[in-house]
């Protein structure tokens, strides 16, 4: 019997037909999606979200129907999941890092090793750029037994997008995580990605990023500049704790000086690191689906339980049976999973 998944709930956004279409991979069930994205100016799948499904698709030799842009109903049903190499290219600057969230999970539970490359925008507005997941997202995987590697070849900024990425996953049995504590920080951790643009642009972002940690320990932060296909700057801060990673990012925009580049990452880790969260607000809704797969509880605590969070509890809680109670801790929120 077909899972059926209303697409509007909650968030309602791509994230739900993301979330549903790994979850019916790995679990190997049918599923139904409608209404996607139902709420939104341009309702219905964008280049990114039907890239990542198609890739997934491919990946575990699933039957489909609706795959196609501005489509508000998908069928998905997966056959073998055997692992092998897959590419994909969203267009311009689609989203990477988004048709990736839509695989992760079926890599993770393939029956063998998987490699993706996938070609697009890696530091684009509305999604998290490619090295928040390099160095946020894969650390806290591999905390419940993950095994993946993520490479970027190429950086793609908007509108031009041109980027590209190689992600290798080795099939893992994914553990619980107790999250509800993070020990003493034990370095911080920056990367500026700037492509096309003049050299003092990336210096003047640290500067600035360095300048708002004052308090913390001293960050280490490296400038990846050069030429590419599209220019940008993005920043992705990473605060390392002994039983968890924080992170933040901030992506440039035409009119925000670099030197704000800089503030705004600066200013997120710091209210994230001051809340006393073990999961920033975008980790602790991209985690959620893999605690739910897990053998085991898990625990984290959030500074905030986002609109995505709680959509992405929802759209888990279809596919498997949890309980998921939730305390507020002083300014933050420990969530478990049981």
């Amino acid at each position: 019997m077909d899972i059926d998944i209303d697409g509007s709930w909650g968030e309602g956004g791509g994230q739900i037909a993301r979330t549903a279409v790994g979850f019916a991979c790995a679990l190997g069930k049918s599923v139904s999606i409608r209404d996607i994205r139902k709420g939104r100016r341009r309702p219905g799948l964008r280049a990114q979200h039907l890239a990542g499904i198609k890739l997934a698709a491919e990946m575990c030799d699933a039957e489909t129907s609706g795959l196609e842009v501005g489509s508000t109903e998908v069928e998905f049903s997966p056959g073998s999941n055997t692992g092998g190499t897959f590419e994909a290219d969203v267009g311009t600057a689609g989203s990477v890092s988004l048709v990736l969230q839509t695989c992760i999970l079926p890599a993770i539970t393939a029956k063998g090793p998987t490699e993706l490359i996938i070609r697009g925008g890696t530091d684009v507005p509305w999604s998290p750029p490619i090295d928040y997941l390099r160095m946020i997202f894969v650390p806290l995987l591999r905390r419940m037994g993950a095994d993946a590697e993520i490479s970027v070849v190429q950086r793609g900024f908007y509108p031009a997008g041109g980027g590209g990425i190689e992600v290798r996953i080795t099939p893992a049995g994914l553990a619980g995580v107790d999250l509800a504590s993070r020990g003493n920080l034990v370095e911080i951790e920056g990367s500026i990605a700037c492509r096309n643009l003049p050299g003092h642009v990336a210096e003047r972002a640290k500067d600035a990023a360095v300048e708002g940690l004052a308090g913390l320990v001293a960050p280490r932060i490296s400038v990846d500049d050069g030429r590419g296909p599209s220019a940008g700057v993005s920043l992705v801060l990473a605060a390392r704790f002994d039983g968890t990673v924080i992170g933040s990012s901030c992506l440039g925009e035409k009119g925000l000086p670099a030197e704000k580049v800089g503030e705004n990452a600066a200013r997120d880790l710091m209210d994230e690191v001051s809340s006393g969260a073990t999961l920033d607000e975008h980790a602790a809704d991209q985690m959620v689906p893999f605690m739910f797969l897990a053998k085991g509880a898990s625990r984290f605590v959030t500074s905030e339980l986002s609109s995505h969070a709680r959509t992405n509890l929802w759209v888990a809680g279809q596919f498997i049976d949890r309980t998921v109670e939730t305390e507020e801790v002083g300014r933050a929120v420990l969530v478990s999973i049981k």
